[in-house]
């Protein structure tokens, strides 16, 4: 009878651990309790979901493409080194800001650090602008480029296909120092944007300098504005080339 009454509570025993193995699973954040289990599809928390490509955005960096050229400055002892940078954003979820820092180094193993911004560059897209900076007492010639980006919505990012150059005219002034860059943009997206127009001047197909007008264009959708950059005659060049940039 003992063993009978023994082997009825063990029975029982194991019917309720059953049952409690059947109940329902806690729903735990991240798949998981203590976040050592897996889960399926993102794993951003929600905040960065996965571009067209199945890829998590936030790990789609950037491409940096530097060009530079150094010419000597108006005042004796100044420099000015000249960059053409071309960025491309191959993000198709993010539009990215991307912060460059350069480091210039001196043939005396001097160094100078500066740093400046792109754009906002829209998801997919690819920037070329120009950047100018001038030094005293310090002739740059080396170089290295870091860069970090920062993510960011792509709501109202107007494209560079959406901006059209119209009539890019080169005008040789004889009887002054500086030569006449003139145009316009169309903006053909459905938003305001600042433009920035970069010049790039080519010797034998090699930059040898740059410009830009002294403030943005401010263009309304579907709007037009003309620009015109007075280029003084630093170097010779043989070809130039017109780049138009959303710039917000």
């Amino acid at each position: 009878m003992k063993h009978s009454l023994t082997a009825l509570l063990l029975t029982l025993a194991l019917f309720c651990c059953l049952l409690t193995g059947c109940g329902p699973t806690p729903d735990v954040p991240g798949g998981s309790e203590g976040g050592n289990g897996s889960s399926s599809g993102s794993t951003n928390s929600g905040t960065e979901p996965d571009d067209a490509n199945g890829t998590n955005s936030a790990r789609l960096q950037p491409s940096v493409s530097m060009t530079s050229v150094v010419q000597p400055g108006a005042q004796e002892s100044t420099y000015t080194a000249n960059y053409r940078f071309t960025i491309t954003n191959p993000n198709t979820a993010y539009s990215v800001k991307v912060r460059l820092g350069l480091t210039l180094t001196s043939a005396a193993g001097e160094k100078r650090t500066d740093f400046t911004f792109s754009p906002v560059i829209a998801p997919g897209d690819t920037v070329c602008f120009m950047y100018t900076k001038s030094y005293t007492g310090f002739h740059p010639t080396g170089y290295s480029l870091t860069s970090s980006t920062d993510y960011l919505t792509p709501e109202q990012v107007v494209r560079t296909s959406d901006l059209l150059i119209l009539k890019p005219t080169e005008t040789k002034n004889s009887k002054v120092d500086y030569n006449t860059f003139s145009g316009a943009v169309n903006n053909t997206s459905r938003y305001a944007t600042k433009v920035k127009v970069s010049l790039f001047l080519k010797k034998n197909g090699h930059l040898v300098s740059v410009d830009a007008p002294t403030l943005l264009l401010s263009i309304p959708a579907g709007g037009t504005a003309t620009y015109s950059i007075l280029h003084y005659k630093d170097a010779a060049y043989d070809d130039y080339e017109v780049t138009a940039t959303p710039w917000n």
